[in-house]
């Protein structure tokens, strides 16, 4: 009884943090930041770009510890086995972060064309493009998001 409440939590905790659940995603992993200083003809504009995610070294550490002080010999690999789903959960939530972002950087392609011919049917039509192909690859919500901190 008590491996199959074990298999249980386990198969929830793996489904909630690879679904990609923003709130626990936060608690989680933090974001592998860099940031460049890019001379402009205005002055020098600082540029922060996010490489990625990793999982928050106080998790980590709470995680190693928790697999060294456990009274049980397989403790360790429980341990280690944790951390790498996670970092497989932090690969997920990068490749989903880059789509967002590919599409958001073509999505404004395609509006810079459109405004140049000052064409508002185009333009509409163009935007509604933009939307079914983010819905398509998932990452609509998550440029929406973007666009509101805006």
């Amino acid at each position: 009884m008590k491996k199959k409440i074990f298999e249980l939590a386990a198969l929830g905790a793996a489904i909630l943090i690879l679904s990609g659940c923003e709130s626990i995603g936060n608690a989680l992993y933090e974001p592998v930041v860099s940031t460049k200083i890019v001379e402009t003809p205005e002055g020098p504009v600082s540029v922060v770009s996010t490489n990625g995610w990793v999982l928050k070294g106080n998790i980590r550490h709470g995680i190693e510890i928790g697999g060294d002080v456990a009274p049980y010999p397989w403790a360790g690999l429980v341990a280690s086995t944790a951390i790498a789903v996670l970092g497989v959960g932090a690969h997920v939530r990068g490749r989903q972060w880059r789509k967002a972002a590919i599409s958001g950087v073509s999505a404004a392609q395609a509006f810079k064309k459109e405004l140049k011919e000052l064409d508002a049917a185009r333009a509409a039509k163009v935007k509604s493009g933009v939307i079914a192909e983010q819905k398509t690859s998932g990452s609509q919500p998550m440029v929406q998001k973007i666009l509101n901190y805006i």
